[in-house]
């Protein structure tokens, strides 16, 4: 008998209750739990206490301030939750007070830019408290701090205010600030960067003025050198003890990196991923015997916009190595059947799962034994048809996704004008002329009925969109990439408070040619005992208005009220025996060549190469997949669609004869069938 499922209001009680799904998860591959962050953001303040070897983060801002404690310590960031803590604000600065082993915080911005603070607090590893010395510097944000490890005092440098910007530079004794009266003073005010100098035992300032200073204790002196890192804004500096040399990296966008051993500067050319930066943070981490960046403006992204960082580098004195962020990936190369038997799964806020497909482009399936918590995102997302792709590439599909076709290269190159057809059962026309209009542009791809019946079984993801055609001197626009598929099933509860994107890939255009076609939205579907959350499904094409992709959410108690687009079917779990078989359909020879598996599906290496045009037999296996269900062969080429079939499955196996037409394509077979 069938059970309505009603809206719930759980109490701890009955949230703890264990009821009858069972994903079928064996455990045999652990927690999957992914490295939590501090929010992306730029301007925070950050230092590291060696006693307790932690990095230290507090603040920033993101678009709003930011008020949170984040510690690096051991393999992972935690939040520090504290009864008391400075107020959220940007541009303060932090520093270790080596003398009395504990991290001291100054000043800094808040209430969107208008009010400065003067403030001291200070960290002991375990919570906050705020000083309250007779003297202070005036409220001010932008300045620089360091640890003078000779003369045991924290020495602050410049800042800009309200009022105006300043050139003082005060002292902090652990109790007390005193206002230095040095004979010189550097020129530069704000923007800069500053630290200890362990082996000259003096603090280094260098300024976006493109100058370079020392300060002895008593006074300021500026240094020379044959070359100087080039006038910019809010770089960052932490020193190498193993080296002894000051590392400088960034600020005001750039890239660079360089070293000061003390008579002069050297650049560096470590530049490997790390896109230019600033308004970050740098610190010498004697743990991990690393210099550690973290956040800030990143620039020079694909998009050529700026954004706020939660990537974590490291420096080993020669090159920048990334060790954490936003974007963090799961390597399904490994799992040809892309199935994984989790205990638990964890995708901590501000983390975003991407997917590196394996070689037979499933979908993926994480079994669970225990709790799902989704805070973050999961991405299956199809790529975007961009205009510049190299020549044979193609958007991607999301994993158990189809690539996109590509756009048509220019005819005066070329010889065509027509573009190639998305891949997958429902891939977009693509386009074959420029005139009539109605002609030029690539065809979304579909989510069509042969995409599995309603319990998203076969589960499937979104096809690609067609490539537009190319006019004589200008090539088509790209198709994207359908979306991917994705099962998450778990034997207890799914807490689902972030994202699961498997949006197809939004179509790319050369202006005055065509645009490509969009990719389908793929496929999502959740199964557990309970799933509770406000976090938004989403499996849509290339815009709102491309054909959707599926999502189903299949539980005993289902308290779930954030948006899914297009709305999720909601229904009590299915039987868990499906769960771990995948109907999966082989083309294991064509014309009598034997297909080496996985075939590999590359336009540029052909996994089998015909020396004639005309008719050749291909046979299909299955597994998985009952007999008696009509299975359809789909040839895509450059330009066409051949549809054959379709031939019945008899033991395990379906033939077909088929003319192939000349040129490079892929041949698909397609089941559709119920359980």
């Amino acid at each position: 008998m069938m059970a309505l499922i009603g809206l719930l209001v759980l109490t701890p009680q009955l949230a703890a209750q264990d009821l009858p799904f069972d994903s079928g998860s064996t455990g045999a591959d652990g927690p999957l739990a992914f490295k939590a962050i501090p929010g992306g953001r730029n301007s925070h303040a950050m230092a590291y206490d060696p006693v307790r070897q932690q990095v230290v983060v507090h603040g920033g801002w993101n678009g709003g301030l930011l008020g949170d404690t984040w510690v690096l310590s051991g393999g992972d960031w935690t939040r520090a939750f504290t009864p008391v803590a400075p107020t959220g604000r940007y541009q303060h600065r932090m520093v270790w007070d080596g003398a009395r082993s504990e991290i001291v915080l100054f000043g800094g911005l808040i209430s969107g830019g208008s009010v400065y603070l003067n403030d001291t607090w200070v960290w002991n590893g375990e919570s906050w408290a705020q000083k309250s010395p007779a003297n202070s510097p005036s409220p001010r944000a932008d300045f620089t701090l360091a640890y003078d490890a000779a003369r045991e005092q924290v020495v602050l440098f410049g800042g800009t205010s309200s009022a105006a910007t300043t050139r003082e530079t005060w002292l902090w004794d652990g109790t007390n600030w005193t206002q230095a009266d040095p004979a010189t003073v550097p020129d530069t005010t704000s923007g800069n960067a500053m630290l200890y100098d362990v082996a000259r035992e003096v603090v280094l300032l260098h300024g976006n003025w493109s100058q370079t200073w020392t300060w002895d204790g008593t006074d300021w002196t500026r240094q020379s050198s044959f070359q100087f890192p080039s006038n910019r804004g809010h770089p960052a500096m932490a020193y190498d003890p193993i080296r002894e040399v000051a590392i400088f990296n960034g600020g005001g966008g750039l890239r660079e990196t360089w070293s000061w051993d003390g008579s002069g500067w050297t650049k560096l050319d470590p530049h490997g991923p790390l896109l230019g930066t600033q308004l970050h943070a740098m610190v010498w981490d004697d743990a991990r015997q690393r210099i550690v960046l973290f956040g800030g403006t990143v620039h020079g992204t694909e998009q050529g916009i700026e954004h706020y960082s939660a990537d974590t580098w490291l420096w080993d004195g020669t090159i920048w190595s990334f060790w954490s962020g936003k974007a963090q990936i799961f390597d399904m190369t490994e799992r040809p059947d892309g199935i994984w038997n989790f205990t638990t799964i964890d995708v901590p806020t501000d983390v975003t799962v991407r997917f590196k497909k394996n070689a037979g482009n499933t979908p993926v399936r994480w079994l669970a034994t225990e709790e799902v918590i989704i805070h973050g995102v999961l991405d299956l997302n199809g790529d975007r048809g961009v205009h510049n792709l190299p020549v044979g590439t193609v958007a991607r599909g999301g994993p158990g996704g189809f690539d996109g076709g590509r756009g048509a290269v220019r005819v005066d190159v070329s010889g065509s004008s027509i573009g190639s057809p998305g891949q997958g059962p429902g891939g977009g026309q693509p386009g074959t002329e420029l005139n009539p209009t109605s002609l030029r542009d690539g065809q979304p791809g579909q989510h069509r009925e042969m995409y599995g019946n309603v319990f998203l079984q076969p589960l499937l993801g979104g096809s690609g969109g067609g490539g537009g055609a190319s006019s004589d001197t200008l090539n088509g626009g790209n198709g994207g990439g359908g979306g991917g598929a994705i099962l998450i099933a778990s034997s207890r509860d799914i807490f689902f408070d972030g994202s699961i994107q498997a949006n197809g890939g939004d179509q790319g255009q050369f202006s005055g040619s065509s645009n490509g076609g969009r990719g389908s939205g793929g496929a999502i579907l959740l199964r557990a005992d309970r799933v509770i959350g406000n976090g938004t499904l989403q499996a849509v094409g290339g815009t709102s208005s491309s054909p959707n992709g599926r999502i189903r959410v299949e539980a005993y108690i289902l308290v779930l009220n954030g948006t899914q687009t297009p709305p999720a079917v909601a229904s009590l779990p299915a039987p868990s025996g499906e769960l771990n078989i995948v109907g999966n359909l082989t083309i294991v020879s064509v014309d009598g060549a034997n297909v080496s598996q996985p075939p590999s599906g590359g336009l540029q290496t052909p996994d089998v190469v015909f020396s004639e045009t005309g008719p050749v037999d291909v046979v299909v296996s299955a597994t998985g997949i009952p007999d008696g269900t009509p299975i359809t062969l789909r040839v895509v080429t450059s330009d066409s669609v051949i549809l054959a079939g379709p031939a019945n499955l008899a033991d395990g196996s379906a033939s077909f004869a088929v003319t192939v037409p000349k040129g490079l394509g892929t041949l698909q077979a397609i089941a559709e069938f119920s359980r």
